[in-house]
């Protein structure tokens, strides 16, 4: 690879994935874009993650290890940001894995137009919980530029609909952007990398979405359930009012109820779920104004979404988590999607 290539950051927050650990840093090294830097920043692991990086990277000059108290991944990725000495930035997830090209795949892409933002979809990959690969699912975009500032704005909440505003992965940040900027992730144990998405996304002139799917998102059926706590409702207010400052900054009117409809299909039903799982008290969720006016304002299109949020409407927590129970059950054996 020419050395004049612009070079990339490859940032690997970590926390207590040392059964995954080597495989996601062999698929690294193993790129075709040779013109790269990784920085793996260890978020107080304790299983012996940090001893396995540091290993690795006494034989790998392209690689480095950070030690840091255990603060959570935006605060790691953080820390990879303030080392990072590259022209661009790229996530990946330490539990995860790449494509040998996908970091080729990225560049050449970024460079057909000088692209702020380049992105691809990911390949779901379902694991047992001994981490045999059960099904693999890739999803693929489109190929798609938007070339103008009006454009890309206009399509934020298409673009938050696909995925593209989400996860920080299978990305290529410019780093430019970001140092001037000031953007960060916000220090939220979830969802932070959604805000990191939106807070870049307001200062882009254009994107590129690549029909290319190589990062391999691994899903264990023990997770599959989800993470979230009990008052992450809390997170869906956050974002919900980043959303509407983000288009006041760009003077624009706020489509309310499409964020609404967003937020409770996807971020309210989740969360109940894994709150009817839990068996935890959902009373105070719907007692916070903003998430009364996003349950109030939305307009699920399924059945059993109209169904809930009747139930919400009208305070009835015992059936509504009873219902919530039955629908997770009949979720994890595949019965409904």
């Amino acid at each position: 690879m020419n050395i004049e290539e612009p070079l990339v950051s490859i940032i690997l927050p970590t926390y207590n994935v040392a059964s995954f650990l080597l495989q996601c840093l062999e698929s690294v090294n193993s790129q075709t874009y040779q013109n790269y830097e990784v920085l793996i920043i260890i978020d107080g692991a304790t299983d012996g993650s940090y001893e396995i990086a540091a290993e690795y990277c006494k034989n790998h000059s392209k690689f480095a290890v950070y030690w840091q108290e255990n603060a959570g991944s935006g605060p790691a990725r953080n820390a990879g940001l303030a080392k990072a000495k590259g022209d661009f930035v790229m996530f990946v997830d330490p539990d995860d894995w790449i494509e040998k090209d996908l970091l080729e795949k990225l560049v050449v892409g970024q460079k057909d137009g000088d692209y702020d933002l380049v992105a691809t979809q990911r390949i779901k990959v379902k694991c047992n919980n001994k981490g045999v690969v059960i099904k693999r699912k890739p999803f693929f975009f489109e190929d798609c530029s938007l070339n103008t500032r009006e454009d890309v704005r206009l399509a934020f909440f298409h673009m938050l609909q696909k995925g593209v505003v989400s996860s920080p992965t299978q990305k290529l940040y410019k780093m430019s952007i970001i140092r001037n900027n000031k953007i960060d992730f916000p220090d939220l144990r979830r969802s932070q990398d959604v805000v990191f998405n939106y807070r870049y996304y307001a200062h882009i002139e254009n994107l590129r979405l690549l029909s290319y799917s190589g990062y391999n998102y691994r899903v264990l059926l023990e997770n599959s359930s989800g993470r979230s706590s009990a008052d992450y409702y809390k997170v869906i207010v956050f974002q919900y009012n980043g959303y509407k400052e983000l288009y006041k900054s760009w003077n624009m009117d706020f489509p309310d109820a499409d964020f609404c409809t967003f937020l409770y299909e996807i971020r309210i039903f989740a969360n109940l779920l894994r709150c009817a799982n839990q068996g935890w008290d959902i009373r105070q969720i719907f007692e916070n104004e903003i998430i009364s006016h996003i349950v109030l304002s939305a307009k699920p299109k399924s059945k059993m979404k109209r169904i809930v949020k009747g139930l919400i409407v009208r305070r009835k927590y015992v059936s509504l988590l009873a219902i919530m129970k039955v629908f997770s059950f009949f979720k994890q054996t595949g019965f409904v999607g």
